[in-house]
């Protein structure tokens, strides 16, 4: 059980390194009223309609995303099965790479198995022909050939895919107050999204068949959005939904936005390809060099990334009924 609490964990930090990248890719597919001294728009759904557009113009952003999840259905039981994950990363829209940082842990006897709690750290840089991930003990890198690439949708058809769902009558707003938020002072509107809308709307945009999701029980669910006004951009974006038996609650929020970003390779010298040679071993022959500690500059390669890991999460909103 052991064994397979790590590889759940292992999977999981891989996945939230993904959903940065979707994350950031729908932030990138999402312009600006104050900039240009036009009065704010009061309709929420053209706030946010605005606001994928704006964001979409962004070559880079930070993006720090927090997901409490409790995992009692996958875990066998309901009874601390907590996990939690923090994901600080820089991220290149315009290519789709990053560079970045995420913890996670999970509770004591998770599901009653008897393993305990388990925190770990991974470091890992995608580009976009390889994904790299660093060994927190050895601090060597370990590259695989997994990287962003050419596949998937363009931010282009992301935008649009958004801007047609927002514009679907299953999806309803409410305005709220305008409120501090990291980019400064944001409009606040709260998206009521429809379900299965929601998940045909993302199911076309992958080349799904119709029918793909027909199993599929997504429920309704809310989307809390600060958006900020001086510059149009998305700033936070808050959710709790639950289903299958788990439930999450997301936080993400964006800082340093336009600000350029240099995404690189780490060094040659502290990195094991396995591509090259994918279970071959370590040592002379093997073509993958013996593990060695992490030198003083190779550790400053994420320095500035993942250094604000402990914050709390919100617990609103709640989710809408179905």
């Amino acid at each position: 059980m052991m064994l397979e609490a790590r590889r759940f964990r292992s999977r999981r930090v891989r996945g939230l390194f993904g959903g940065a990248v979707l994350v950031a890719t729908t932030l990138a597919a999402c312009g600006p009223d104050a900039a240009n001294g036009t009065p704010r728009p009061t309709d929420p759904r053209v706030i946010l309609t605005s606001a994928i557009t704006a964001t979409a113009a962004l070559p880079a952003l930070r993006l720090h995303a927090e997901i409490a999840a409790n995992m009692g259905a996958v875990m066998g039981g309901p009874a601390n099965a907590m996990m939690t994950a923090v994901v600080d990363a820089d991220i290149d829209l315009a290519t789709r790479q990053l560079a970045g940082r995420a913890t996670s842990s999970t509770a004591a006897n998770p599901g009653g198995n008897g393993a305990g709690g388990q925190h770990s750290v991974s470091d890992i840089i995608v580009t976009r022909n390889a994904t790299f991930n660093r060994d927190s003990q050895t601090g060597r890198w370990t590259k695989l050939p997994s990287g962003i690439g050419g596949a998937g949708p363009t931010n282009a058809e992301v935008a649009t895919m958004i801007s047609n769902l927002l514009s679907n009558p299953a999806m309803t707003f409410d305005l709220q107050d305008a409120t501090p938020c990291s980019l400064g002072m944001c409009d606040h509107v709260i998206a009521h999204l429809d379900g299965p809308t929601l998940v045909n709307a993302v199911g076309a945009l992958f080349g799904a068949p119709a029918d793909a999701n027909a199993g599929l029980a997504v429920p309704n669910f809310d989307v809390d959005v600060r958006v900020d006004q001086s510059s149009g951009v998305i700033s936070e974006v808050r959710t709790s939904i639950s289903m299958a038996g788990t439930s999450e609650q997301i936080l993400v929020t964006v800082s340093n936005p336009g600000q350029p970003v240099q995404i690189t390779a780490p060094p040659a010298a502290l990195t094991d390809d396995l591509g090259a040679n994918f279970g071959g071993g370590f040592g002379p022959g093997s073509g993958i060099a013996t593990p060695m500690p992490l030198g003083p500059e190779e550790s400053m390669i994420l320095e500035q990334v993942g250094n604000e890991l402990e914050s709390a999460l919100p617990v609103e909103p709640a989710p809408s009924g179905p």
